[in-house]
């Protein structure tokens, strides 16, 4: 989720990328494992707080604003490098691929708080993995 860093390993700088980009995007899929009270998912913080408070308040949206920028930031160098290793296509810019996945990322994250097939988003995070390999 957006709070959450992408980046490798600072002593294997060489490892990986989209294990941990599918990693991160299955958070959301996979609520009811991750939580510790039963009972329905509410979604992360973030996205809630971008559904229920913002536009109508202004410190929820710089905090929201302040953390989506934060993960792109941190999701496009990580794209960056990983492009540049040979790992992830450069068919498009790693600004817009990380766009891309904060989309995803916080699009699952309130469809959760409904329910969600988790089989299909699985396998949609999959094919949004398998789109950005090189």
């Amino acid at each position: 989720m957006p709070g959450q860093p992408v980046q490798q390993s600072a002593d294997n700088p060489q490892e990986p990328l989209l294990p941990a980009l599918r990693e991160i995007l299955t958070h959301p899929a996979r609520l009811d494992e991750l939580i510790s009270d039963v009972g329905v998912p509410q979604g992360c913080l973030v996205g809630n707080t971008t559904a229920e408070l913002v536009p109508q308040d202004a410190e929820a949206t710089e905090v929201v604003t302040r953390s989506y920028r934060r993960f792109t930031e941190i999701v496009t160098d990580a794209l960056r490098r990983a492009q540049a290793a040979g790992e992830v296509t450069a068919n498009s810019s790693p600004e817009a691929q990380a766009q891309l996945l904060l989309y995803i990322v916080q699009g699952l994250s309130l469809v959760s708080r409904a329910g969600l097939d988790q089989s299909a988003a699985l396998a949609a995070i999959d094919t949004a993995v398998d789109e950005l390999r090189a």
